[in-house]
């Protein structure tokens, strides 16, 4: 009894053929595990990517579209002229929303999307809203 010797079953051992079989498919969950999560990571940050770019290309010119139809609207409504038909509200409230988030982010001094300074970044925002008014003030002229 002395010499005795606690050994683990067969199944703890790991040198059962069940057993390996078992750790084969176990490393070959976690490879695909991992697989996936790399996959996955991958997919967001082009994801990433292609928002970030489609917002740096398109936001200064949703800027100065946004502020054009946020005073161009009002206005012709106030002239009593068709001003988007039955879209027209809802067209007014998207555009009213972009440009507040467009002063919002100035008045933040928050940086802009585009890789300019924040100084040229206002600049160019405080312009599109005077080219937005001279756009409607020709407009409500014609």
């Amino acid at each position: 009894m002395l010499f005795r010797v606690l050994r683990p079953l067969n199944s703890l051992l790991g040198s059962s053929r069940a057993a390996r079989r078992a750790n084969l498919r176990a490393e070959r969950v976690k490879a695909l595990g991992q697989a996936a999560r790399g996959l996955k990571a991958l997919v967001a940050w082009l994801f990433g990517v292609v928002v970030e770019l489609a917002l740096l290309w398109a936001l200064p010119f949703l800027y100065l579209a946004s502020a054009y139809l946020a005073l161009d609207l009002p206005a012709r409504w106030m002239t009593h002229r068709d001003a988007w038909g039955d879209w027209g509200v809802l067209v007014f409230l998207a555009s009213l929303a972009i440009c507040l988030v467009g002063v919002a982010r100035a008045a933040q001094d928050s940086p802009p999307v585009a890789p300019v300074r924040p100084r040229f970044a206002k600049t160019m925002l405080g312009l599109s809203w005077v080219a937005a008014l001279l756009f409607t003030i020709g407009d409500l002229v014609s």
